[in-house]
Protein backbone atom coordinates (compact mmCIF):
# COMPACT_ATOMS: atom_id res chain seq x y z
CA UNK A 1 0.00 0.00 0.00
CA UNK A 2 1.09 3.44 -1.02
CA UNK A 3 -0.42 6.58 0.16
CA UNK A 4 0.79 8.40 -2.59
CA UNK A 5 -0.18 5.92 -5.15
CA UNK A 6 -2.93 3.76 -3.78
CA UNK A 7 -4.02 0.53 -5.44
CA UNK A 8 -7.54 0.80 -5.51
CA UNK A 9 -10.11 2.88 -4.36
CA UNK A 10 -10.54 1.63 -0.87
CA UNK A 11 -6.89 1.94 -0.15
CA UNK A 12 -7.35 5.48 -0.98
CA UNK A 13 -10.47 6.16 1.40
CA UNK A 14 -8.21 3.70 4.07
CA UNK A 15 -5.23 6.91 3.88
CA UNK A 16 -8.05 9.63 3.56
CA UNK A 17 -9.20 8.14 7.16
CA UNK A 18 -6.01 8.66 8.62
CA UNK A 19 -5.04 11.97 7.18
CA UNK A 20 -8.38 13.68 8.65
CA UNK A 21 -7.84 11.76 11.63
CA UNK A 22 -4.57 13.77 12.30
CA UNK A 23 -6.03 16.95 11.15
CA UNK A 24 -9.26 16.81 13.63
CA UNK A 25 -8.07 14.78 16.25
CA UNK A 26 -11.19 16.64 17.81
CA UNK A 27 -13.57 13.86 15.75
CA UNK A 28 -13.71 10.37 16.78
CA UNK A 29 -12.96 7.54 13.18
CA UNK A 30 -16.52 6.64 14.08
CA UNK A 31 -17.60 10.34 12.79
CA UNK A 32 -14.86 10.73 10.33
CA UNK A 33 -16.43 7.10 9.03
CA UNK A 34 -19.91 8.58 8.63
CA UNK A 35 -19.02 11.28 6.98
CA UNK A 36 -17.32 9.98 4.25
CA UNK A 37 -19.82 6.80 4.08
CA UNK A 38 -22.18 9.90 3.61
CA UNK A 39 -19.95 11.62 0.66
CA UNK A 40 -19.07 8.25 -0.79
CA UNK A 41 -22.99 6.81 -1.81
CA UNK A 42 -23.63 10.27 -3.17
CA UNK A 43 -21.10 9.02 -5.75
CA UNK A 44 -22.57 5.53 -6.04
CA UNK A 45 -23.66 6.19 -9.48
CA UNK A 46 -20.35 7.43 -10.55
CA UNK A 47 -18.97 5.14 -13.36
CA UNK A 48 -15.27 6.94 -13.50
CA UNK A 49 -14.56 6.01 -10.30
CA UNK A 50 -10.37 6.93 -10.38
CA UNK A 51 -11.41 10.68 -8.50
CA UNK A 52 -14.09 9.80 -5.68
CA UNK A 53 -11.95 9.53 -3.18
CA UNK A 54 -10.35 12.89 -4.11
CA UNK A 55 -13.69 14.40 -4.10
CA UNK A 56 -15.10 12.84 -0.92
CA UNK A 57 -11.95 14.38 0.78
CA UNK A 58 -12.77 17.50 -0.80
CA UNK A 59 -16.52 17.17 0.47
CA UNK A 60 -15.46 16.00 3.93
CA UNK A 61 -12.55 18.85 4.85
CA UNK A 62 -15.59 21.62 3.71
CA UNK A 63 -18.05 19.76 5.84
CA UNK A 64 -16.01 19.42 8.95
CA UNK A 65 -14.27 23.02 8.57
CA UNK A 66 -17.84 24.77 8.17
CA UNK A 67 -18.62 22.71 11.57
CA UNK A 68 -15.55 24.12 12.98
CA UNK A 69 -16.23 27.46 11.99
CA UNK A 70 -20.20 26.76 13.32
CA UNK A 71 -19.01 25.94 16.59
CA UNK A 72 -16.41 29.03 16.87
Amino acid sequence: MSCTNPASEFEALVYLVERLVGRFPECSEDELFVLIADELESFDNVRVRDYVPLLVEHNVLRRLRAERAHAA
